[in-house]
């Protein structure tokens, strides 16, 4: 949808939503409806935000004034309690309509959100400059009806500094760098500086001869194989890297295209199943909570002290990436071992481990076992997946996937806030690259 009509939908929302007020007896005024870059950079100057980025820049954001009428006056209401009304039935309009009051109840309580996808703030972070580089975020996929929305994980203490290199990149500190290591592995006759088609081709020829998935974007994976290969030792992790052939086999299973199974890959798994030496997990507190209670435990009576474990409704308020999620599922452990291992997610596709019977694991223990060994296993695991997921009509995960239906694939892997990050555009958008 274009941003002209995002616009238009939201306002129609928008007067629903005032119309909704007015019926509940409150006086509506208006607040700030749009923003430009430098108003927020400036409102980040003086405290008044805490990030360069707002619902406002995507100009699908409004913030109201809501007073309850007395005998001689209009009071502002800044309670959550009174506002909750309003916040439901705003969110009841659209998927992606999000009420501010959920996520700051003093300064959000105001505004009401539509995140359409698709329009990042990008030119932001010109106007204030960091006081380091940062480094990518890490995007998690769903695989589950777990959450509401797929979530984005900032980056951890310790992760990989190293630029993710593609043809255009202009790093060319790193450029350098990496063509040299290119060089050192008989794939490059000279450098240059420039991340060009000659590069991109013997990145490529470098991935296939190393049994990575050979798309000439230099990520960790890449980086660690290369500066492996300069030492003539390849480190552990590096045994466990997924390659060309192990999609191939995969895609021939499902009898899907092998560039649509590409494009899950590369959009939904953010390409690492492993975080050092351990598979990478996102461990899920609701989700321990509803174990717990299957087993016929008491969750509220084991959640003092555990708060950030053990938690009766999905929050990503305690998610801490990396490897700080292997420290959550071990104090989980020691409450309930086959539960709290139930309740994280898995591996490159994020699977969830209470999947582990209908996936055909022997135990929970067994599949952990397997998402342990080698990201082929977690690759297997996502195929499972797809083979036994259906949506609403019935139709599998692997026939949305082999008929290209982008939107339909996205919403039953990612469930009905996968327009929040446009997924359904960026498969189709991955996919044309991988099918070129």
């Amino acid at each position: 949808m274009s941003l002209l009509l995002e616009q238009s939908a939201f306002l129609k929302d928008a007067r629903k939503l005032l119309d909704f007020a007015d019926q509940q007896g409150f006086v509506v005024t208006g607040g700030e409806l749009e923003r430009s870059p430098e108003t927020q950079a400036l409102y980040l100057r003086e405290g008044r935000e805490k990030t360069l980025d707002s619902p406002h820049l995507r100009k699908c954001a409004i913030a109201l004034n809501i007073f309850r009428a007395t005998d001689d006056h209009h009071e502002l209401v800044q309670s959550v309690a009174l506002l909750e009304p309003l916040g439901r039935y705003w969110e009841a309009l659209d998927p992606r309509n999000r009420w501010g009051g959920r996520r700051d109840a003093q300064a959000g309580l105001s505004r009401f959100e539509r995140d359409p996808g698709g329009w990042p703030s990008s030119a932001l972070a010109t106007l204030i400059t960091p006081a380091e580089p940062g480094a990518p975020v890490e995007a998690v996929a769903l695989a589950d009806a777990a959450r509401p929305i797929a979530v984005t994980l900032p980056p951890t203490p310790g992760a990989s500094m190293m630029p993710m290199l593609k043809r255009g990149s202009d790093e060319h500190e790193a450029i350098a760098r990496l063509q040299v290591l290119l060089v050192k592995a008989g794939q490059l006759a000279a450098t240059n500086g420039r991340f060009d088609e000659q590069t991109e081709r013997a990145v490529n020829t470098f991935q296939r001869a190393h049994s990575l998935v050979a798309d000439g974007v230099v990520g960790d994976k890449t980086w660690a194989t290369l500066l492996s290969a300069s030492t003539n030792e390849q480190p552990a992790i590096a045994q466990r890297f997924i390659g060309d052939a192990d999609f191939e086999a995969a895609a021939k299973d499902l009898k899907v295209e092998l560039a649509a199974l590409k494009s899950v890959y590369k959009v939904e798994s953010n390409g690492a199943g492993f975080v050092g030496e351990q598979p990478k997990i996102l461990f899920e507190g609701h989700v321990f909570w509803q174990r717990l209670s299957k087993l016929g435990l008491r969750p509220p009576a084991l959640a003092l002290g555990n708060e950030d474990i053990l938690y009766p409704t999905w929050t990503k308020q305690f998610y801490v990436g990396g490897s700080g999620e292997w420290q959550r599922l071990t104090r989980a452990e020691a409450i309930q071992r086959e539960a709290a291992r139930e309740s994280a997610s898995w591996g490159l596709f994020q699977i969830m481990g209470y999947h582990w019977k209908p996936l055909g694991y022997d135990s929970i223990d067994d599949f952990v076992e397997h998402m342990c060994r080698h990201e082929r296993d977690q690759l297997n695991a996502f195929c499972r997946f797809a083979l036994v997921t259906r949506d609403q009509r019935g139709r599998s995960l692997a026939e949305l996937l082999a008929a290209r239906d982008w939107a339909g694939f996205a919403y039953a892997y990612n469930g009905k806030g996968y327009r929040l990050n446009a997924y359904d555009d960026r498969l189709r958008e991955q996919y044309r690259r991988y099918a070129a």
